[in-house]
């Protein structure tokens, strides 16, 4: 709204074509990486350079989290040339990794939960040859390379003609996502392809499901629509916004007169909001009811949404082709910021842990924003609402404390019912701090309860003497014990193993006596009958 809102402003020579959040310095605060021209740029969060490297070449993308576990964030960027260059924390360059065409995109995530970042990256060219995809473990080893990975056939389930269709990697990818969709801890990617293709796998590269459509998907994103922890996909697809759930299942369709730019969605106060892009116009709606719908003077390119202010209600975050604007959730406008070039990231966070966030926007340079508390457009919280919010707060905190409790004595479905009894509570006061949690938590004891049930049924079909299904059932217990890191659970899936092991051992050495039982008797008749025969022959 004024120059008073800026925290600072950063100038590079060239266009920012890149920018990332990560803790470089290791202060426990959030930093900013750029990627502008061929240079690298680490900023604090007071906007003074920590660090600048040149690249090889010109970067397109830049990615930034811990890739050696110790703490602090490592730099990841992808170069127009074909190069992805990764840089430690004090900007020394650690390796580098060649693909056949420009790197479009690069991420650093650990999606096996094991303390490790790995190195994603995908590359293609407008003429859409050479085009690949890889993962790399965090010294640059490859761990899955599309040129020799080949996807099983992908179950097609109602969009396509056909009943099923092989895929191969190598000249497909267009888009990726990498983020935890289903609660299991570990990374799930959601894919696109040039073939109109959608494509889901684990961290494993296991293909989970597909789907193909006869029209380019213009837009990809995820969105927790029902507040459940679990991720939806959003896929802008033939003049359509269509909503999946993490299993493959349609939940809804939005239908328009033109392609899908960006969407969003999001659950609040228990409404759930989704918002979508068309061209320069907003449509916001309570799941199927359109709430309203608002124009801006150029194309949006990017939604997001957040409590920027602490006022207990979530705000619309846009960035056009001209700026970034901020709307309240009954459309009225408050908040604009021009940067007369379009927006291409838009991070949202709180640098100094002060009462307000920040908007980093990236464009031709890189504005850190302050928003407002807006005491003109909305009227303060009376001291009596805060106190009655902070006396839900404390309630829901002690709900919480129990839900604890319980989960650290190893009671899963008791802890799972207290932490969903907060996590109403905290949303009633839109608590973001509080409802994350509780969602971890859920997500968390969701995964025990699987995992117990496996371990449950190992002991019954262990008992029932079925040995080699409850070794399964008790390695499968193990797997799942192991994504949550829980070494003693580990260790007694381990003792269990072992005493089915010793079990299927002795009955195997039972049976072999048997055997040997049942052939020595056997032999003893047939030699008893010989003599007998022989002897009665000698008396004749």
């Amino acid at each position: 709204m004024s120059e008073d809102t800026i925290r600072w402003r950063y100038h590079t020579a060239d266009d920012v074509r890149a920018a990332s959040l990560g803790d470089v310095n290791g202060d426990g605060k959030f930093d900013v990486v750029l990627g502008s021209g061929n240079y690298v740029y680490a900023l604090d969060s007071f906007g003074q350079e920590i660090w600048k490297k040149k690249a090889i070449n010109y970067i397109n993308t830049v990615s930034t989290n811990d890739l050696d576990g110790d703490g602090r964030s490592d730099v990841a960027v992808g170069l127009i040339n074909n190069g992805i260059e990764v840089f430690n924390s004090d900007g020394e360059k650690l390796w580098e990794y060649w693909m056949p065409s420009s790197i479009q995109k690069v991420i650093i995530k650990d999606i096996d939960s094991d303390g490790y970042g790995e190195v994603i990256a995908i590359s293609y060219n407008t003429s859409l040859n050479d085009n690949a995809w890889v993962i790399l473990n965090h010294d640059g080893c490859v761990r899955f390379q599309s040129k020799d990975f080949f996807f099983p056939d992908i179950e097609l389930k109602g969009y396509y003609d056909g009943t099923d269709k092989k895929w191969e990697a190598d000249d497909e990818l267009r888009t990726i996502l990498a983020e935890d969709i289903n609660g299991d801890g570990n990374t799930e990617f959601v894919a696109t392809t040039r073939a109109n293709d959608i494509l889901i796998f684990d961290y494993n590269m296991n293909s989970l499901w597909g789907y193909h459509f006869d029209y380019p998907i213009t837009s990809v994103s995820l969105g927790d629509l029902e507040g459940d922890g679990f991720k939806e996909i959003l896929l802008g697809v033939n003049k359509k916004l269509i909503i999946l759930t993490k299993d493959a299942f349609s939940l809804k369709e939005y239908k328009f007169d033109d392609d899908i730019g960006a969407a969003a969605a999001f659950k609040d106060s228990n409404i759930s909001y989704v918002l979508i892009a068309k061209g320069n116009n907003l449509y916001v709606y309570d799941y199927g009811t359109e709430l309203f719908n608002y124009s801006f003077d150029d194309s949006i390119n990017l939604i997001y949404s957040d409590d920027l202010d602490y006022k207990n209600s979530i705000e619309i975050i846009t960035g056009t082709d001209d700026g970034a604007y901020v709307l309240n959730l009954k459309g009225k406008k408050l908040f604009t910021y021009k940067t007369y070039s379009p927006v291409n990231e838009v991070f949202i966070t709180n640098l100094d842990f002060k009462s307000q966030k920040e908007l980093i926007l990236s464009s031709t340079d890189v504005d850190v924003i302050t928003y407002q508390e807006l005491k003109d457009i909305e009227l303060p919280v009376s001291q009596t609402n805060q106190q009655e919010r902070q006396a839900t707060i404390n309630r829901a905190n002690a709900i919480f404390s129990t839900g604890k409790a319980l989960y650290g004595v190893r009671d899963y479905q008791s802890a799972l019912d207290k932490f969903k009894e907060a996590r109403t509570i905290y949303e009633s006061v839109s608590y973001t701090e509080g409802i994350n949690n509780c969602g971890t938590f859920i997500s968390n004891s969701t995964v025990y309860i699987q995992a117990k049930t496996f371990e449950d049924q190992g002991l019954s079909l262990k008992n029932e003497k079925k040995y080699e299904e409850a070794k399964s059932n008790y390695q499968t217990a193990k797997d799942i014990y192991s994504s949550l890191n829980d070494s003693t659970k580990i260790q007694e899936m381990d003792q269990a193993i072992a005493e089915v092991d010793d079990l299927i051992r002795t009955e195997a050495l039972i049976r072999t006596l048997v055997y040997i039982i049942i052939i020595g008797a056997i032999v003893a008749i047939v030699v008893f009958v010989f003599l007998f025969l022989r002897r009665k022959n000698k008396t004749k």
